[in-house]
């Protein structure tokens, strides 16, 4: 069962999300933020190994994104784009008074927080992105339809579960996967409607961001499984090249979904660029 958190009120969404802080109240100075903004047709619960690893020393704002978990669901025929979804993060941020954040996005939620760095600079110290691609490849694209003549197609005929079963070794490395993690990821998509999976998915089908990569001078961490079908090494490589403040790790041995099977590396990771990028 999907637990119950706080929810906001932001535009048209009610947002439901958690504002993680254990940290120590005697700190002499307030806790930075962590963002972490959970990829297609997910929802918030994907980051939950990450929370524990990052609360004793970080605010963690982790949340259930337009149209997915608990947040709002937009009516059928609704569209949704990139920098939507980048204005509902800051949006929360917004309400919940938190000026700058670290953020965090996992496959499409690094698109979004690729967004978010190129139209609200100013509010992200940090960008991080994890099996992030700049565009949907079109080998994916074709994949994804399982010989439908669209992805709405296969939807409408297996559902968003059924969809997700058939097409789960490209998001998540299965030979790292318990079989577990994997009916519950398959479980926690199919929770998505079936419209706002169709919606997100035109959303990604126009999202590129190649010309626009040179303009995020936000200092960005790349955490890539080198094995990834989705974001192959190439393509990575050649990202983090046109970006002005990047750095690459690869996760050797590894395919896509990262953040799900390494995330003690990934947040280890991410914990040791935050130390060489202190608060600006």
């Amino acid at each position: 069962m999907h637990p119950k958190y706080r929810f906001a009120r932001v535009g048209d969404l009610d947002i439901h999300y958690d504002l993680a802080d254990y940290t120590a109240p005697w700190r002499e100075t307030p806790p930075e933020t962590v963002l972490l903004y959970h990829g297609y047709a997910r929802n918030m619960l994907f980051w939950r190994p990450w929370v524990p690893l990052l609360a004793a020393d970080y605010r963690v704002l982790w949340f259930d994104a337009r149209g997915c978990g608990e947040t709002t669901k937009p009516p059928a025929g609704s569209a949704m784009s990139f920098p939507q979804l980048a204005a509902d993060a800051i949006g929360l941020m917004d309400k919940l008074d938190i000026g700058r954040a670290h953020f965090v996005g996992e496959s499409s939620g690094g698109i979004v927080g690729m967004m978010a760095a190129l139209n609200h600079a100013d509010r992200l110290s940090t960008l991080t992105l994890c099996d992030t691609p700049f565009k949907r490849s079109s080998n994916i694209q074709n994949t994804y339809t399982l010989g439908e003549a669209t992805r709405a197609a296969a939807f409408e005929k297996y559902g968003v579960g059924g969809w997700c079963r058939q097409t789960l070794s490209y998001r998540i490395d299965t030979a790292k996967a318990s079989p577990a993690l994997q009916e519950w990821y398959i479980a926690q998509m199919d929770r998505t409607p079936v419209h706002c999976a169709n919606a997100m998915d035109a959303a990604v089908a126009e999202g590129d961001l190649w010309s626009r990569l040179p303009e995020i001078k936000t200092p960005t961490l790349i955490l890539s499984g080198a094995n990834s079908p989705i974001v192959q090494a190439p393509e990575v490589k050649a990202m983090k090249e046109r970006m002005p403040a990047a750095k690459l790790v690869a996760f050797e041995g590894y395919g896509h979904g990262v953040n799900m099977t390494a995330p003690e590396r990934c947040v280890t990771e991410l914990r040791k660029f935050l130390a060489e990028n202190p608060r600006r």
